[in-house]
């Protein structure tokens, strides 16, 4: 069998990695943003894209997610993660440092660091004594 299999949890590290290497290489932007925010708390966005409003509020950093599930859809501005540096900081693993003053690069490390380490996404209270 010449397949990979991943876990969800291997998943979870595939796509931290993944939007890791996209905050180097894609400019700071709200819908970045967007996507991280979803991949650490494993929620989809359930934005159709169907209007003009619907591009401008992807492009602006908010996502129509469902917290907690079952409770129906919610409209969330997600933290400037590619922009502001105190938010890129929130996502790094408990006791990893980095030196980066540039919100992109914090956070590709903080991304990239927890897929190979295998972490768990940041607990919600950290991201929020941060903002």
């Amino acid at each position: 069998m010449n397949g990979l299999f991943f876990s969800d949890e291997g998943q979870v590290s595939l796509d931290f990695y993944g939007l890791g290497s996209r905050c180097l290489h894609e400019p700071a932007s709200r819908r970045l943003d967007g996507e991280i925010y979803c991949a650490i708390h494993n929620v989809t966005d359930w934005n159709p894209l169907l209007h003009n409003q619907h591009f401008r509020a992807r492009e602006n950093g908010a996502v129509l997610v469902e917290h907690p599930p079952g409770e129906g859809l919610d409209w969330i501005e997600v933290p400037p993660f590619t922009t502001e540096l105190r938010y890129a900081e929130s996502l790094l693993p408990e006791g990893l440092l980095t030196f980066y003053r540039d919100a992109r690069r914090a956070c590709a490390t903080a991304l990239q660091a927890r897929a190979l380490a295998n972490e768990p996404p940041p607990m919600v209270s950290k991201l929020l004594r941060r903002g």
